[in-house]
């Protein structure tokens, strides 16, 4: 099918169905007169991603459900659930405020609240700023869930060592290179990146072999002067060195084990997956 008829089929736009394209949703042919040929699975591809729009889920979660065939559609309605949950809540106590309710009634709802918070939401809010920005953003992914019980001393403790850490220091400029940054690369963007890497843990090998071109070109921009003299080169250097001076892989990390379950399960792939990229490299290198 030409790009036409598939826009006639699904009512999407030209530009809608090149961003799906650009995102990996989908891989139409390309053929020798310049178009493109679209099959019966980019159809249905194209039909399902226009549904799932249009009862509002985003590209993370919509690339999620179709690459799951539909098996995280209800990890994905308990989220939203929650969340509306938390949003009524919230919304109930700025009702209190405007109706002038007592301090101690607002703060016992307050309370619920944070109860039900992400790990995520509650450690940007104990470290707003650029700080919490360049520390957690990694983390991302591993902390929507909520605090346990088991956790609380690790998470208290993760909380302590990070506060008493000396001022990590960025100029004017590098402080509004990471919120420009933030600002460019939004929240669903950075949904899609985090759940890569996610992704590639559960089967390693077979994320190396369909990504290593992609991975080629990735370590030739790293190495290339546009990137080594970018001010994001120079932050993360940064960061890096401040993290090591202030033995962060070895004090912190093992507490964000303790306290995300799901960071723990991601660090133990991660291990594993280091040393088959390793071997992959070794293996490049005599061949």
């Amino acid at each position: 099918m030409l790009r036409s008829e598939i826009q006639s089929k699904t009512g999407l736009t030209r530009k809608a169905i090149e961003y799906y394209e650009k995102k990996g949703l989908i891989n139409p042919i390309k053929l020798e007169n310049g178009y493109k040929d679209y099959n019966e699975e980019d159809f249905e591809i194209l039909s399902k991603v226009n549904l799932f729009r249009k009862i509002g889920f985003n590209i993370s979660e919509i690339k999620s459900i179709i690459r799951s065939d539909g098996f995280v559609l209800p990890s994905i309605l308990r989220n939203r659930e929650h969340q509306s949950e938390i949003d009524e809540r919230k919304n109930e106590v700025i009702k209190l405020i405007i109706e002038g309710a007592s301090e101690k009634i607002i703060d016992e709802k307050i309370a619920l609240i944070e109860r039900e918070e992400s790990i995520y939401d509650r450690l940007l809010r104990a470290f707003p700023g650029y700080f919490g920005q360049v520390i957690f953003y990694a983390y991302q992914p591993f902390l929507n869930e909520q605090l346990d019980k088991e956790g609380e001393v690790a998470y208290a403790k993760y909380i302590d060592y990070l506060d008493k850490l000396p001022s990590f220091e960025l100029s004017l400029e590098e402080q509004d290179y990471i919120e420009k940054i933030g600002s460019d690369f939004d929240i669903e963007n950075m949904k899609m990146v985090n759940n890569s890497k996610i992704e590639a843990m559960d089967d390693f090998k077979k994320w190396l072999d369909e990504n290593i071109e992609i991975i080629e070109q990735y370590n030739l921009y790293k190495e290339s002067d546009t990137y080594q003299n970018s001010p994001l080169k120079y932050i993360q250097d940064k960061l890096k060195n401040y993290m090591i001076e202030n033995r962060y892989y070895e004090l912190a990390i093992p507490l964000l084990r303790e306290f995300s379950k799901s960071y723990n399960d991601y660090y133990e792939k991660l291990l594993v997956a280091n040393e088959e990229y390793l071997k992959a490299n070794r293996k490049a290198e005599k061949d």
